[in-house]
Parts: structure tokens; sequence; C-alpha cells
């Protein structure tokens, strides 16, 4: 058996290491966004080409993260750590110098692959190097603090930008990263030598890869090139066929990648990844309305808008680490319950804020959805881990972060779908015809190039000035539907986390 073990007084350390690799990858993904208008800028590409910036990354994400936990049962979880740490270093700094916008998206790619080798074996670490009676609470200061880091995201990218260009923003995981490949080795012992031969199960990991990037290549891809495009059918079936297949292989596989007895046999593991999937469809998916709503309705500049949504993860400090202590408690089933109960009242929250067009009336909505994302997210985790056993933790934590991804991507593409669906009904039926087709055309145009600056009657063209006022509405209106689809979501999930999350508290040590 493969395992990774910390003195006491070393085990400090090894958190500090592993909270700093899961900060890098949520600043990523959240300050990223702020340096596309200067990507496009200076590399000449359009808007939707430099959407690959943040989707080249997510890919490989998405699609490796269950073959990363796996390669750190099998070859050690310190071993893998530091390898995938130092590709994401060494892609964040190639990517940061890029000459061009083809080298730049390949070192996303690479940044990707390195964090699917990262991300899963950080959890596997803590859970390894702390007892079960204290892992909760680890895990829950692990994700807190990885999480303040991520809502520091947007100020982090916006000042970065302004100041240094937008390539620090991708150069600043290099010091970053040394510093949790020093803490690692230091902090955390050696993995064992192997005597037997790893077996990894590469055509399981190529089937699944195949499923989750057609998957989330599909949805990414169906707004700008619509639902029938080729473009947007293929990779979804690919997915489909890749998927099954995948399950048929799995099941017959003497070295499977996913361990489905697992699910069947431990129902807190299966409670907690379909808790972590619908988590990631309200994150990821809020994460993109949000910044629309600030910049589009209520008119903040970029900047503004990042500080703005610090209310939405600032419970994090607080929460996070209180929901650890009650989960070593009373167990994973009450936190998660009312963690999505809270989400469930999020979502109503902001629908009625919203319709304020007054920052302060969404606030509310905004600090309570950061309090229930704060409890699922925080003991999602040891949910998983306290009843598989140690030698599938990797594979537990890749599963459960592939489900936030998974989940994220998914949760992007409905919550924007019933977003722009509600959006472009309503603007039409305002409309009532008034304008051409192409000046509708250009009217769309204009609304899309004031997503950066917001719409502003001064900027905006004076022909459709006065047609700004139904712009609005609709957005509001579109806005709203898809915050109660989040209530929607957040229900169901509370159910399912109720059907398989058994009540009482966690064992004693999981590990014995």
């Amino acid at each position: 058996m493969m395992t990774t073990g910390s003195r006491q007084g070393n085990r400090a350390l090894a958190l500090v290491a592993m909270t700093f690799a899961n900060a890098m990858v949520l600043v990523d993904q959240t300050a990223v966004p702020l340096i596309l208008p200067s990507v496009m800028s200076d590399l000449h590409v359009g808007s939707q080409m430099v959407q690959w910036v943040l989707t080249g990354s997510l890919l490989p994400l998405a699609g490796l993260l269950v073959f990363g936990g796996r390669l750190g049962d099998l070859l050690g979880h310190r071993r893998v750590f530091v390898l995938g740490t130092l590709v994401f270093a060494g892609a964040s700094a190639c990517a940061g110098f890029a000459p061009t916008f083809e080298v730049l998206i390949a070192f996303r790619v690479l940044q990707g692959a390195g964090g699917a080798l990262m991300l899963p074996t950080t959890v596997a670490v803590i859970g390894s190097v702390y007892p079960g009676a204290e892992r909760g609470r680890a895990l829950g200061v692990m994700g807190g603090i990885a999480a303040i880091a991520g809502a520091l995201g947007p100020a982090i990218g916006g000042g970065l930008t302004t100041t240094l260009g937008w390539r620090s923003v991708l150069l600043i995981n290099v010091p970053l990263a040394a510093l949790a490949v020093i803490a690692a080795l230091v902090a955390v012992r050696p993995d064992q030598r192997r005597t037997a031969r790893a077996h990894v199960d590469l055509r399981g990991t190529l089937l699944l890869c195949v499923a989750l990037v057609g998957i989330v290549f599909g949805l990414s891809q169906s707004q700008s090139w619509g639902w029938a495009s080729p473009g947007v059918l293929v990779p979804l079936a690919v997915a489909a066929v890749s998927g099954v297949v995948f399950v048929l292989w799995e099941r017959r596989s003497p070295n499977p990648l996913l361990d489905f007895s697992l699910l069947r046999k431990y129902p807190n593991y299966a409670g907690a990844t379909l808790s972590q999937g619908f988590a990631g469809m309200a994150e990821m998916g809020l994460g993109v309305l949000f910044p629309l709503l600030l910049v589009l309705n209520l008119g903040m500049d970029p900047g503004l808008a990042g500080l703005a949504l610090i209310p939405s993860t600032l419970p994090m400090i607080l929460i996070a680490p209180l929901a650890g202590r009650w989960y070593d408690r009373s167990g994973g089933r009450m936190p998660l319950t009312v963690g999505f109960l809270v989400l469930a009242l999020a979502g109503i929250a902001l629908a009625i804020g919203v319709h304020s067009r007054d920052y302060w009336l969404l606030f509310p909505g905004f600090l309570i959805y950061g309090i229930g994302l704060a409890l699922v997210l925080t003991v999602n985790d040891p949910v998983s881990l306290d009843t598989v056993p140690e030698k599938d933790h990797g594979q537990a934590s890749g599963v459960s972060a592939t489900a936030e991804q998974f989940g994220g991507a998914f949760g992007i593409a409905v919550l924007y779908l019933v977003f722009h669906t509600v959006y472009v009904t309503r603007l039409e039926s305002s409309l009532g015809g008034a304008l051409s087709a192409d000046q509708e055309l250009q009217l769309k145009d204009d609304i899309v190039a004031a997503e950066s600056t917001g719409l502003d009657p001064s900027r905006f063209d004076p022909a459709f000035t006065q047609y700004l006022g139904f712009t609005l509405d609709s957005s509001i209106w579109g806005m709203s539907v898809a915050f109660l689809t989040v209530t929607v979501l957040a229900g169901i999930a509370l159910v399912l986390t109720r059907r398989f999350v058994r009540p009482g508290p966690p064992p004693a040590d999981s590990d014995a």
C-alpha cells in the first residue's frame, strides 16, 4: 500500500504547502478572466478565440483529475504532487512569456494537466498526515484559505494587469509553486519505495478524458455555435459513446481507474460526489453570471466588480473552520443539508435583489450564497475520505474534484442558457419588431461590446439609446430566472444528500 506521512511537528507546514497549491488553481481560475481584454489587444485575437485561454486549461483539468488521483495512489502522493506542481509552474512561466496566441493556449493546456496531477493529491496528503479526528478541521482550513485566495482572484488579476501587465498574472504562479514544492519536500515524509510494477489504466484514462472533454467542449461552444452545429453535436455524441464504453471497460479492468464498487459500498462517498457536482454548478455557473450582472446591469468597471464579489466568498474565512468542527462532531449529513438549504435561499434572495438594480440590496444574497457554498465545499471532502480506505484516497479526491469541475462546466452552460434564453425572448418581445434584422444584429454587437464597460448611455450608440431600458430590463429578468434555477438545483442536491449521506459522527479514525 502506498502511504504518505508526516511528523506531527511538520503537519502545519504540509498544510501550508497543500493550501498554496489549491490557492494557485483557484486564483488562476478567477484572475485570468481579468486579463482577456489585454490578451485580445496584445496578441490580436477576437473575443470568441480569447475564451480558449480559459477553456484550454479547463479541459485537461476536468479530463485528467481522476487519473491524477489514481496516479497518486499508485506512485505516491508526495511524488505526484511535486511533479504536478512543477508542470503547473513551468507551464505558467512559458504561458507568461508566450510570443503568440497559439503558444499561450498550448501552455495553458499543459497548465491544466499539471493542475490535474496536483489537486487530487493535496487532499490525499492532508488525509494521510492528519488523523481522522483532526482531518475535518485541517481540510476546512485548507479549503477556507484557498477559497479566500480565490475570492481575491479578480482583484489580484485586475491589479496585476493594470500595474505589471497581463503576463504577470500567469508568472505569479512560479514563486508560489516553488514555495509549495519546498514545503512539501521538507514536511511530508517520502513515499515508500515500490517493489511491484505500477499499473495505470491508460485505456480508461483516455476514455474518461474523451468523455469529459467532449461534454465540456460541446457545452462551452453551444452558445456561440448553436446546439444544431456539428461542432457541438459531434463532441457530445462522442462523449456519450466514450462514457458508455468507459463504464463497460472499468467493470472488467483488473486495475480500474475508477472503482465503481466504492460508490456502491460507501454511500457517503457517492453522496459527497453528487454534492460536489451540484456545488460546482452553483459555484462556477454563478461565477460567470455575477461579473456580467455587476458590469452590464450595474455599470461597474471590471476592477470594482471584482471587489464587489468578495462578499460572495468572504464567509469562507469564518464558516469553513466552523464547518470542519461541525463535521468532526456530527458528521456530514446535517452540514450538507443546511448548506444546500442556504444556497436555495440565496437563489431566492438574489432573484429578488436583482430587480432593485442596487448593489446593497444584492449584498445579502451574495453573503447568503457564500455561507451556503462554504458549508458544502468544506464538508464534501471529509465525507468522502472518512469512509473510503486510505489506499483509495487519491482516487476519491480525484473523483470529487472531477465532479466539481464537470459540474462547473455543466452549470455554466445551463445557467447561461437560462439567462440568455429569457434575456433574448423578453428583449425581442419588448422591441416588438421596431428594428430591422440588421439593426437588431448591430444592437446585439453593441451589447456584447459593452460587457467590459457597462451599458453606459454616453458610450452607447446614439441610434440605440432609446432601447437601453429594454435591454437592462430583459437582462434583469434573465438573471432572476437563472438565480431561481440555482434554488431548484440546490433543492435537488438537498434531497440527494439526505438520501445517500448517513447520519451520525465520522469514525474516530478512518485509517484504521
